[in-house]
């Protein structure tokens, strides 16, 4: 209106000057855009001021509605002051561009910033049609009272086409009260969506790394799409590029990890701990579901609760060609692998390989009745299951497809069998322990002793299981049948040749010197207050207890060994203990040494325990898991006075009646988990 009244006013020259200061006006603007690239903001909830212009770290912001109202261009660094606190979502505005992403950070020194949803529907941190983002080391929390639709970080493409690179970094994710109930299995730490159905959509260049993730409900990590159902039907627009990595879960209400609606997808150097604490649904630690080639490696799963599912790995429906390889699932209550489809709803192609699976439970593979996949192989991984457990081999085999089971080694102390197939074929497997009858039919099969290094002490980590290497002399050493395309290298990252024989099993590097082995010549517990003087049957108890509890309810272990008979060389020694019950999560022992080796099972109580000394660490206990003590200079001490060494085992937990801690005694039925100390010269 205004431009309009002055050309009527000024004529043709009045039109050319205005539209010259109109130029001349626009220019500061357009410079302004540019200066806005590659604009470092600064934030602090204690120290700023949104008055300030917030572009250096003297005068910084302060809220979110200040950060949210902000529209951010390519280049942009968001940063926000360690220590500092913010209630409410985090949901700034704006698109990097391809080599110039927006990255959210904290400056100086300090915890990482916290952003508390306070409770709030949705997400703590959310982005809706936004590319380009890195977002890292930030601290995000979401909890409230009853349980909601609500997420640590959600990341969302509505209806755009083709959306591109999303980091989420190094994020501490904690106490999200989603929905267990939730179907859709969604809610929780870290959500990455695509939704609408007007437009073909899909993300490409994802990447979830080095987060950790704690008591999620009901989801640690997952992706999801509404063009992602892979059934041939024409709704498949996978996610490219998509990698979940070195993320920590820890306390997860249903499932960790699950990929979905991916081509190539790669879930690697996770780690999850009890998954399924909460939800009574189906859930498992890790998986993948309407996808073309994922891959899981070198993810370790423990702790997964109930067997409804409940295990470690799972390919899940509609999928093509699964990978399972180089993981570590141990204790899962439900198993190691679940391998789901049925008739249309295909799941085919799956490898797994060069697994380590120790002390599962429920079984060790579950496949859904009335489906075999077609072309399942499973060759060269090592399964170990310990005396007491009854854990099936192989579950849930029909229809017409033939499993491919081979170069594997089964160490099966349990009570479980197998079901097997007319047309399964199992070939140069070794069998060791326990035969079940329903032990299937191997032209090839071994049955002696793999000399495994130290069968049974995994402890937690992908690196405790050296016990599954090979000992010199093993019969499984060379012995194993030849596979095509098989990988080209072993668990431990030795090469498995394309042209000669492997090893069978997870190990195929060369025979190591295998460990002396002292299974404990006393041990017993003592209990404080009116059980003071009184022996807790030293010679006959199965088990060793440690609880802190009120007096008169307190427990230590004790623990000696004799390796009066060794005189080689000490390069490494250690103790390994097998806890059998623990009656909470989160229990820590602490484990010292004590110098005094003249006591006696039968013969030792509280007031004659003799006292410890150096701590020789403190570990966090999960029942079925190993510890292991280094104790090389105390063993390479003991070999000039008297070869014994003796250990007290106590709890250092806050004082709890649930608190108590069983191993396995030296009369333990379990033979493998009795306490011992291995010389390796």
């Amino acid at each position: 209106m205004k431009l309009t009244k002055a050309i009527r006013l000024c004529g043709s020259l009045g039109l050319m000057f205005l539209l010259m200061l109109a130029f001349v006006v626009s220019i500061p603007a357009w410079t302004t855009t540019t200066y806005a690239n590659n604009t470092t903001y600064y934030v602090d909830s204690a120290g700023g001021n949104d008055s300030n212009n917030g572009l250096s770290m003297g005068a910084p912001w302060k809220t979110l509605t200040q950060v949210n109202g902000t529209t951010f261009q390519p280049g942009d660094k968001i940063l926000f002051k360690s220590g500092s606190t913010w209630s409410g979502q985090l949901h700034p505005l704006g698109s990097g561009s391809a080599g110039s992403p927006i990255i959210i950070d904290k400056y100086g020194t300090g915890n990482k910033p916290i952003f508390n949803g306070n409770g709030l529907t949705g997400a703590t941190v959310y982005f809706y049609n936004q590319q380009y983002w890195e977002i890292n080391n930030l601290e995000v929390t979401n909890t409230a009272a009853a349980e909601g639709d609500r997420y640590g970080v959600k990341v969302e493409a509505h209806d755009v086409g083709t959306y591109n690179h999303f980091y989420i970094k190094n994020l501490y994710i904690h106490d999200i009260k989603g929905t267990n109930t939730d179907e859709l299995k969604v809610t929780g730490g870290i959500f990455v969506t695509v939704s609408g159905t007007a437009v073909r959509t899909k993300w490409n260049d994802v990447l979830i790394d080095g987060n950790t993730v704690e008591r999620a409900d009901r989801t640690g990590i997952s992706n999801g799409s509404s063009w992602g159902n892979n059934d041939g039907s024409g709704n498949f627009e996978p996610y490219t590029n998509l990698v979940i990595s070195n993320n920590t879960l820890n306390d997860i209400g249903g499932d960790g990890i699950v990929m979905r609606a991916s081509i190539n997808g790669l879930i690697q150097y996770n780690v999850v701990n009890t998954a399924h604490a909460r939800d009574t649904h189906y859930n498992v630690a890790i998986w993948a579901i309407n996808s073309t080639n994922p891959v899981m490696q070198f993810n370790e799963a423990y702790n997964t609760k109930t067997t409804n599912d409940g295990q470690g790995f799972d390919c899940d429906y509609n999928l093509t060609g699964c990978t399972v390889q180089y993981n570590y699932s141990h204790d899962n209550e439900g198993g190691f692998l679940l391998v789901m489809g049925n008739g249309s709803i295909r799941n085919d192609n799956i490898v797994v390989r060069y697994n380590i699976s120790q002390n599962d439970r429920a079984r060790i593979f579950q496949f859904n009745s009335g489906y075999t996949p077609l072309n399942a192989n499973i060759y060269n991984n090592t399964f170990y299951i310990r005396s007491g457990l009854g854990t099936s081999i192989m579950t849930g085999l029909s229809g017409s497809n033939p499993i491919y089971f081979k170069n594997n080694i089964v160490y099966n102390l349990g009570s479980g069998g197998y079901t097997v197939k007319a047309n399964d074929v199992y070939d140069y497997n070794l069998f060791y322990g326990n035969h079940p009858a329903s032990e299937p039919a191997d032209a090839h099969k071994l049955t002696t002793d793999p000399l495994l290094a130290g069968a049974g002490s995994g402890g937690t980590g992908l690196s405790s299981v050296d016990g599954y290497k090979l000992g010199s002399g093993s019969p499984a050493m060379g012995s194993g049948l030849l596979i095509s395309n098989n990988g080209g290298k072993d668990y431990w990252g030795n090469t498995v040749s394309a042209s000669t024989a492997p090893n069978r099993g997870a190990y195929n590097g060369a025979g190591v010197t295998l460990p002396n082995v002292w299974t404990a010549v006393d041990d017993a517990t003592v209990r404080d207050g009116t059980y003071a003087g009184t022996n807790q049957a030293g010679t006959t108890a199965v088990t060793i207890d440690t609880k802190n509890d009120l007096t008169s309810y307190k427990r230590d272990g004790y623990f000696k060994f004799d390796f009066g008979s060794y005189s080689g060389t000490v390069s490494a020694a250690s103790i390994t203990l097998t806890p059998t019950v623990t009656a909470s999560t989160g229990i820590q022992n602490e484990v010292a040494l004590v110098s005094d080796n003249t006591w006696t099972e039968g013969g030792i109580t509280w007031n004659t325990k003799p006292a410890s000394s150096t701590v020789l660490g403190t570990y966090t206990i999960t029942s079925g898991t190993p510890i292991t003590i280094n104790v090389t200079s105390q063993v390479q001490a003991a070999m000039t006075s008297g070869k014994k060494l003796s250990i007290r085992v106590y709890s250092t937990s806050p004082v709890n009646s649930n608190g108590n801690v069983s191993y396995a005694s030296k009369e333990s039925t379990d033979i493998g988990g009795r306490p011992h100390l291995n010389i390796t010269p």
